[in-house]
């Protein structure tokens, strides 16, 4: 269910960030129009080409991707949590249990459950396998791996549905701990997330960041075709392929989610839940997912060039700024606009509506009104909420630096 944003909510937020910022305060008013949906009902005016054209023509349909996965290529540090005595112990804890499990068709991630060698992770890991192998953490982080280092695991049974495998080491003893299972109850939205795993093959890798949302019921599918459906937990916690079915953990260490997706349009992170989890191992036998057929989406053309489209422009209804919609994607909906107020001590901005539904999901700010970005705000699950902020020290569309909205509020 997608929840539309309230404009009133999002003025007052705007009110104090600014005041923090110490930049003009230009959100006085009820009816702020940085803050208003996508609208057409325009007075047609030619003012608003005067910006400058080589940064309209720098929105085309890659830049809308990038600012989509934005939050994806964050690093954790990037995130404004910088590793502490707090994460070194969390990570010396918890890495022991986590292995690297080897497929056929590639690498994954999982945890060890119980001191049986039963290991929980991913059934697209291991899609189709009957056995895999299996790799504990060397003592040694200089040691590199060999294949002496590698064990054979059974695959017991699989959730196709909610993307989970169990896996039992074979005819070996097991001296690693094992990991605890959390609470999904106690894991309020703005909670600190950990994971450990091993994305594009960087062997055991931790990263760190926040849960943004709790999404029951929630429906994906995969590169695999398959209808999935599992209570998920949305974070911003970086992943990448090799981090699928790695564990996400507590502040204490403790198992909540096994990370297992994210949405390359958004820039957001999936983990399948513990209560997931629980259902999955206390079940007798698998279960199975049905295959999802492909779509042909007719809308858009097939020699769409990803170059913005104007669809309108002229003054708003108060004829206090000139307003241009464009389209990068060919589908006929306003994906950006440029919006530049009469008033120039207020900033140029552009509005991002990532997931069509004629609401701001992301807003950057041109404070001296020369083609350059200063600052940024980012919606990441589109729930009227800033979860992000960025900081463009170098006028670039890309920020240099990234932090949760939570975390700028604190420092200031």
């Amino acid at each position: 269910m997608k929840v539309t944003m309230k404009p009133l909510a999002r003025s007052i937020q705007f009110s104090v960030l600014l005041g923090f910022l110490n930049l003009p305060c230009f959100a006085q008013t009820k009816a702020f129009e940085d803050l208003q949906p996508f609208s057409s009902n325009l007075t047609p005016s030619n003012s608003v080409s005067s910006y400058p054209s080589s940064v309209i023509a720098d929105f085309g349909l890659d830049s809308i991707k990038s600012y989509q996965s934005v939050l994806q290529k964050v690093k954790g540090d990037k995130l404004g949590s910088i590793r502490g005595a707090k994460e070194v112990q969390l990570y010396k804890k918890v890495s022991p249990s986590v292995v690297l499990v080897v497929a056929e068709n590639g690498l994954g991630s999982g945890s060890l459950i119980n001191s049986s060698g039963e290991i929980l992770t991913n059934w697209h890991v291991i899609a189709g396998a009957k056995e895999v192998g299996v790799i504990f953490k060397p003592h040694s982080d200089a040691r590199a791996l060999s294949k002496a280092d590698v064990r054979r695991a059974t695959v017991l049974k699989v959730d196709e549905v909610a993307d989970l495998a169990l896996l039992r080491i074979n005819h070996s003893q097991v001296d690693a701990p094992v990991i605890e299972f959390g609470s999904l109850t106690s894991l309020p939205v703005g909670a600190d997330v950990h994971a450990i795993g091993h994305p594009t093959g960087e062997s055991w890798t931790y990263t760190k960041g926040f849960v943004s949302q709790i999404r029951p019921d929630y429906k994906w599918t995969s590169e695999s075709k398959k209808a999935h459906k599992a209570t998920v937990i949305q974070t911003q916690t970086p992943i990448n392929p090799g981090n699928s079915g790695g564990p996400l953990f507590n502040d204490e260490g403790k198992l909540v989610g096994v990370n297992s997706f994210k949405s390359s349009g958004e820039g957001l992170n999936f983990a399948v839940s513990v209560d997931d989890v629980r259902k999955f191992l206390s079940s007798s036998s698998s279960r199975f997912a049905n295959n999802v057929p492909p779509e042909v989406d007719s809308k858009k053309s097939s020699s769409c060039s990803g170059d913005p489209k104007e669809l309108y422009s002229g003054s708003n209804k108060d004829n206090t700024s000139l307003i241009s919609g464009y389209d990068v994607d060919c589908d006929g909906k306003v994906d950006f606009e440029i919006r530049k107020p009469n008033d120039v001590s207020k900033p140029v901005t552009w509005v991002f509506d990532a997931n069509n539904d004629g609401t701001p999901d992301m807003i950057f700010f041109d404070y001296k009104r020369s083609g350059f970005i200063e600052f940024s705000l980012y919606d990441t699950n589109y729930d009227g909420k800033w979860e992000m902020v960025g900081y463009h020290p170098d006028g670039k569309l890309k920020a240099s630096r990234y932090e949760s909205y939570e975390t700028f509020l604190a420092r200031r």
